[in-house]
């Protein structure tokens, strides 16, 4: 079976969470984040199963990066699908 790893390329753990498999043997199919955005039905599926704050890396530079009201609207379900449907 083939693993699935949605994720940016140039992310750390994204970089280790694909050597990993690799040194196991783990076929992947990577999804770029920067190329394929994730949908919003996907995010919704995910979201039934995790947290938002599970799913938004709130350390990162784009994080960083935006402003007072897009971090605050991310407080609540629809806004966190909003902001990473970008």
């Amino acid at each position: 079976m083939t693993a699935r790893l949605y994720g940016i390329p140039n992310c750390d753990k994204v970089r280790a969470a694909r050597a990993w498999l690799a040194e196991r043997g783990q076929p992947v199919d990577f999804v770029d984040f920067k190329k394929t955005p994730p949908t919003q039905a996907l995010l919704e599926r995910w979201l039934s199963r995790i947290e938002t704050a599970d799913l938004i890396n709130r350390s990162g530079t784009t994080w960083r990066g935006l402003d007072e009201s897009a971090t605050a609207a991310a407080a609540t379900r629809a806004g966190a699908v909003a902001l990473m449907i970008g």
